[in-house]
Parts: C-alpha cells; sequence; structure tokens
C-alpha cells in the first residue's frame, strides 16, 4: 500500500458523497462502498513509531500538572497557545500517563470548563482533521501509530458534545467529511487494551464522534448517512475481534441516529438486511477471520436488541437474524 492509495479512497468516497448529492446514489451506496474496501489489498508490515524525548515529555507533565491546579483552584482563567500545542504533542505517546492522564483528560477539563477561545478551538479541530494526523501510519498492520489517529479523534467528539457550535463553513465540512470518511473505511486496528500501552479502541472513538456529528444540525441527512454507509462497510469487513465495548458504542450511536428521523431506521433496517444476505453468501468460516468477522456482527445485533431505545422494527428483524 502507499499514500495513492489513501489519495483513490478518499477521492472515490468524495465522487460517491457528489452523486449523493446529485440524487444519483443511495440505495447501492453500501454496494459501492464495499466494493471500494474489497479491492483494497494486505497492509503494509507496521513500522517503529517515534516517542517524543525526555525533555518533551517532562514538558508535557509539567503543563498538565499546572493547568489542573489551575483548574482544581478555579485560578485558570485561560490558556496560552503554547500550552495547548503541548498537550496535544502528548496523544500519541504509547505511555498512557503522558497520553491519557496529561494529554486527554487535561484538555477534556479545559474544554468542559470552557477555558479555550473559540480560536483556539478551531485550531484543535484543523489540527486534528489534518492528513498526517488522521492517516498516520494507517496504512501499516497493526502499530503505535493509531494512538495519534485513536485519541485525536477521541478529541474531536469531546469538543463537538460540549462546546457550542463552531463557526465552520460549507468547505470545512466537506474537508472533515472527506478525511473522517476515508479513515474510517481504511481503519482496522481493533485492539482495546494493551499490556503497558493502555487502551486504543479506535472503533470506540469513531463511534464517539460520529455520535457527536448526530447532533450536528449544520450536518445534513445525506451526510450522515454516507458516514453510517463507511462505518457499516468496513465493521462487516473487520477480521480481528472487537471485545472491549466497541460494538456497543457502535449499537448507541446508531440508535441515537435512529431517534431523529424514521429515514435513518429505514436505512439501517436496509443495512442489516444487506449484512444478513452478505452472512448467508460467506457460509461457514473458513478460517479464522471469518469467525472474527461474523461473531463481530453477532456481537452488534445483541448490542442492538439489548438497547432498550432500539426501535421495535430493527429488533423484531433482528431476533429472526438471530437464528441462521
Amino acid at each position: 500500500m502507499s499514500s495513492k492509495l489513501i489519495n483513490q479512497v478518499q477521492r472515490e468516497l468524495h465522487l460517491m458523497r457528489e452523486e449523493m448529492q446529485a440524487g444519483e446514489l443511495y440505495e447501492s451506496l453500501g454496494l459501492r462502498v464495499g466494493e471500494l474496501l474489497d479491492d483494497l489489498g494486505d497492509k503494509d508490515p507496521a513500522t517503529p513509531v517515534a516517542q517524543l524525548d525526555d525533555y518533551e515529555v517532562e514538558l508535557i507533565v509539567e503543563t498538565g500538572t499546572r493547568l489542573q491546579r489551575g483548574l482544581l483552584s478555579n485560578k485558570l482563567q485561560s490558556v496560552t497557545d503554547e500550552d495547548l500545542a503541548t498537550l496535544i504533542n502528548g496523544l500519541g505517546q504509547t505511555d498512557p500517563e503522558i497520553r491519557e492522564d496529561m494529554s486527554l483528560n487535561v484538555l477534556l477539563q479545559l474544554i468542559q470548563n470552557q477555558i479555550l477561545t473559540t480560536e483556539q478551538l478551531l485550531t484543535l479541530n484543523a489540527h486534528v482533521f489534518r492528513p498526517e494526523v488522521l492517516y498516520f501510519h494507517l496504512l501499516e498492520q497493526d502499530n503505535d501509530g493509531v494512538f495519534l489517529r485513536s485519541f485525536n479523534l477521541c478529541l474531536v467528539s469531546i469538543m463537538k458534545l460540549w462546546e457550542h457550535p463552531l463557526p465552520y463553513t460549507k468547505i470545512d465540512y466537506d474537508r472533515m467529511l472527506d478525511l473522517l470518511g476515508t479513515y474510517i473505511a481504511l481503519e482496522t486496528d481493533t485492539r482495546g487494551f494493551v499490556d503497558q500501552k493502555g487502551n486504543i479502541r479506535a472503533f470506540l472513538h469513531i463511534g464517539h464522534v460520529l455520535d457527536a456529528f448526530n447532533f450536528d444540525e449544520q450536518l445534513i441527512r445525506l451526510d450522515k448517512i454516507f458516514l453510517l454507509t463507511i462505518l457499516m462497510e468496513r465493521y462487516k469487513r473487520l477480521r480481528t475481534p472487537l471485545l472491549m465495548g466497541e460494538e456497543q458504542r457502535i449499537a448507541a450511536y446508531l440508535v441515537n441516529l435512529m431517534a431523529f428521523d424514521q429515514l435513518y431506521i429505514d436505512y439501517v433496517l436496509s443495512t442489516l438486511k444487506q449484512m444478513r444476505q452478505e452472512m448467508m453468501v460467506l457460509g461457514e468460516p473458513k478460517n479464522e477471520g471469518d469467525w472474527h468477522r461474523i461473531n463481530n456482527q453477532h456481537r452488534l445485533i445483541d448490542a442492538l436488541m439489548l438497547n432498550e431505545k432500539t426501535p421495535a422494527s430493527i429488533t423484531n428483524y433482528l431476533k429472526d437474524l438471530k437464528f441462521f
């Protein structure tokens, strides 16, 4: 694989979205996305991911500790751009104390307490939605680059759920959708918790951020269906297990989306029916990857059935789906 592949996937997904907006593509979107994913080759072997040096790590610890003290004393009124950049720099570290305790958790507190300015929030969002971040080591097999991708994506969901709508333009949304859709299409790292390195949970964070976009009134229905379709087509093809709550989070995202409009209920039902047909064609699992693929789908079905807010038309269909 190469960066040319990322550009090709992004370009083809962008064209599909344009066809949707022109009224030329809807019911067959899943098939088109699925064909695109099926044509992808194997990922490259993992390569080493450089970590920060001791000085940079110490700077993150000092900055995070200082800002936490200011928050606890209610004396923190603002944060410098330099401090913000220092915290962001820790999101790709394999050390969970640096990545989560000193970077993500402090950023979360700053956002929840509305310490950051609109300009700083826009800067954060622009940082995450960069190819260098979302596509970092994306074409390689399971590797440490996933921490940077996953935890920056988590940061976006936090921003969207806790802050007032930011002044994004249509160009901003088009760029976010192109990058996010391509990232979801190409992400395959299903690991949850890794000893000595902590949580990865890329698909948990994907569920978080898509759920946050559910509540974005500036995002039109077709775009929400576009993102939903890419996630479902990628999910159906995962050949390693999701075992740490990802399926429950994705089910919650689907349920929240379906609560907005009957259109989403009908589309999810159609997607589940297509999934059933594909599982029947797949037949008896022939290898470990097939087993994980089927069991991931069954766990998602279970999560939807156990969610008390799942529409009745969905649960009634899933009761039948469970028996084959």
